[in-house]
């Protein structure tokens, strides 16, 4: 099968072996899967995030092998390994929170070289994470689940109850984006989102934020009612962000920090305890908020279209990394393996 893989901060299509699924497994035909900002992540740094694998004790990875990225995910079921219930059918569209359970731990698919993920014709799923897409909604909107889970559990986090707080989204990247539309799923009729970018700002008032600013011309938290408690959601993954946030907001606010940091960052604690600020770190979701995700994209509550503004096949992987290097150009670029789209 052909299949995209990162090697030096290149893409090398190559031709590797159709996976066979094992115990409990299912082998998926890929039929979509988009580029994560993680997965630009590991494009650039992917020595780099390995290296803090292993300094927090995690086992490093032989990245000679090569990565195959790949975890935003739509899958088309093709065959069953042992031991499996085989309730779906050859030809179910799925997603899928993206681990294998091997051996009772979860592996990452897309983010390690002994599990490839679904830059590639085909790839692996573990049969009881699957979940059957709905009749009715397409391929690209069923893709967004896995961001959308990441805004879910982000919002689930946080101590939102009802329309209870003020909201600030701190970068209108796409998870940024994904928070805007669980904010306004769970009817907060105050959020203000902060980007540099003009297109982004613009997606975030269309994902649900009420209002959107330039960071060097108003402060996002300029505007907030006095009294009014706060939630702000850092989404930048930016250093230093995290401590100018700690420095604006107003006292008793929670900070919810959602995106994924470049190294190490620091703060004054004692500006964060004299305010009495709440700080929480989020990453991945959980099965069920997974869950709601897909019933949130199938009940039609995610204006999904203007997120998608690509979609390329294997050989236009790297043409699309380049292109979302400018983010007034593309938002989430999809990937068709059996496409020879280029952008």
């Amino acid at each position: 099968m052909r299949t995209a893989v990162l090697r030096d901060r290149a893409f090398m299509i190559e031709d590797r072996p159709i996976p066979t699924p094992g115990p409990g497994e299912v082998l998926l035909k890929t039929r979509l899967c988009g580029i994560c900002g993680s997965d630009l992540h590991q494009f650039k740094h992917a020595a780099q995030i390995d290296q803090l694998a292993r300094s927090m004790g995690a086992p490093g990875q032989d990245l000679a092998k090569g990565l195959v990225l790949g975890h935003e995910y739509v899958g088309e079921v093709v065959g069953f390994g042992p031991n499996t219930q085989q309730a779906l059918q050859p030809g179910d569209r799925v997603v899928s929170v993206p681990f294998l359970l091997r051996d009772g731990s979860p592996v990452p698919i897309g983010a390690n070289v002994e599990v490839d993920g679904a830059y590639a014709e085909y790839f692996l799923g573990t049969e009881a994470l699957l979940l059957k897409i709905p009749d009715g909604v397409p391929d690209a909107a069923a893709a967004l689940v896995e961001p959308l889970g990441i805004g879910v559990h982000a919002v689930a986090k946080s101590v939102l109850q009802g329309n209870s707080h003020a909201c600030v989204i701190l970068g209108c990247g796409p998870i940024g984006l994904a928070i805007a539309a669980v904010l306004r799923m769970r009817g907060v009729s105050l959020v203000i989102a902060s980007d540099f970018s003009p297109k982004r700002r613009a997606l975030a008032t269309t994902m649900g934020a009420t209002r959107a600013v330039h960071p060097r011309e108003e402060s996002p938290f300029a505007a907030l009612p006095p009294g009014l408690p706060v939630i702000v959601f850092d989404c930048t993954g930016a250093r230093g962000v995290l401590a100018q946030a700690i420095n604006e907001v107003p006292v008793g606010a929670q900070i919810v920090v959602a995106g994924i940091p470049q190294g190490e960052d620091s703060f004054n604690p004692m500006v964060a305890i004299a305010k009495e600020l709440n700080i929480q770190f989020v990453l991945y979701y959980a099965p069920e908020e997974f869950a709601e995700a897909l019933a949130a994209i199938a009940s039609g509550q995610l204006d999904w279209q203007p997120l998608v503004t690509g979609t390329v096949g294997l050989d236009g992987i790297a043409g699309a990394f380049a292109a979302l290097e400018d983010p007034e150009v593309h938002a989430k670029i999809m990937i068709d393996p059996w496409s020879d789209a280029h952008l």
